[in-house]
C-alpha cells in the first residue's frame, strides 16, 4: 500500500510539473514608488514616493512570435486574460480586458550586439477611478554583458533580477498626453502558481504526509 500511495504521490506532482508549464504564465512583483511628476495633481495627492505597489502580469508562453529578427522576440497579446495589473494605494492602474495591447519584448544580444532587454509594455488600459486616462504602463532590464537572456523565446518563469545590470523600474504614464509619470523599483518578482497547480500539490503532499505517518 505504501508504495501504491508513494507512486500515486509521484503522479501528482508530475501533473502538478506539467501544470506548471501550462499556456499562461502569471508572474507576481513587487516595487517602490521612486519618482512622481503630477504637476496637474491628477492623483489627487494619494500616491508619495516610498508607497509600496503590487501587482502581476500574465502571457501566453505559447504565444508566437512577432518578429522576423532571430534576436528579437515581440510577444503580442489582444485578448484577456493577459496583461498588467499595479495597486497603488487607492488606485488600480490595469490593461483594459476588453482592448488588449501588450507586449512582451526579448531582445537578445541585440544592441550593439552585446545587450540583452527583457520589456513589458501595455498600451491599452482602463481610466483610474477618478476618470483619468492611462496611457501606458511599462518595465525594462537591460543587460550591457548580454548573458541575463540565452534565447528570445518565452520563459516559464519570472528574470532573475540579479543577472540584468540595469533595472528601468516600472513606468506609468497618465493624462492626455502622459505628462504625469510615475516610476518605481522593482524589488522582487516571482512565479504565481495556477489554481490547478496549487490543489495537485497539496493532493501530492497530503499523499505524501499520509505515508509518513502509516510508515
Amino acid at each position: 500500500m505504501a508504495i501504491g500511495k508513494l507512486m500515486m504521490a509521484v503522479f501528482l506532482f508530475g501533473l502538478a510539473a506539467n501544470a506548471a508549464r501550462a499556456e499562461m504564465i502569471s508572474i507576481g512583483l513587487s516595487a517602490q514608488v521612486s519618482y512622481i511628476d503630477d504637476r496637474e495633481e491628477l492623483l489627487d495627492g494619494l500616491i508619495d514616493i516610498g508607497d509600496t505597489v503590487t501587482g502581476s502580469y500574465t502571457y501566453d508562453s505559447d504565444k508566437l512570435d512577432n518578429s522576423l529578427d532571430e534576436r528579437v522576440g515581440a510577444y503580442w497579446h489582444y485578448g484577456g486574460p493577459y496583461g498588467i495589473v499595479l495597486n497603488v494605494g487607492e488606485y488600480v492602474f490595469q490593461t483594459d480586458p476588453e482592448n488588449v495591447e501588450f507586449l512582451l519584448g526579448l531582445y537578445d544580444n541585440y544592441i550593439p550586439d552585446t545587450e540583452d532587454n527583457y520589456l513589458l509594455r501595455s498600451y491599452k488600459n482602463l481610466a483610474l477611478s477618478n476618470g483619468v486616462p492611462v496611457l501606458h504602463i511599462s518595465w525594462q532590464l537591460d543587460d550591457y554583458s548580454g548573458t541575463a537572456l540565452s534565447s528570445d523565446a518565452l520563459p516559464l518563469g519570472p528574470p532573475v533580477l540579479q543577472d540584468w545590470d540595469y533595472n528601468r523600474g516600472l513606468r506609468i504614464e497618465l493624462g492626455v498626453k502622459g505628462d504625469t509619470r510615475i516610476t518605481a523599483d522593482v524589488t522582487s518578482v516571482w512565479l504565481i502558481p495556477e489554481p490547478a497547480t496549487v490543489l495537485l500539490l497539496g493532493l501530492g503532499a497530503l499523499a505524501l504526509l499520509g505515508i509518513r505517518r502509516r510508515g
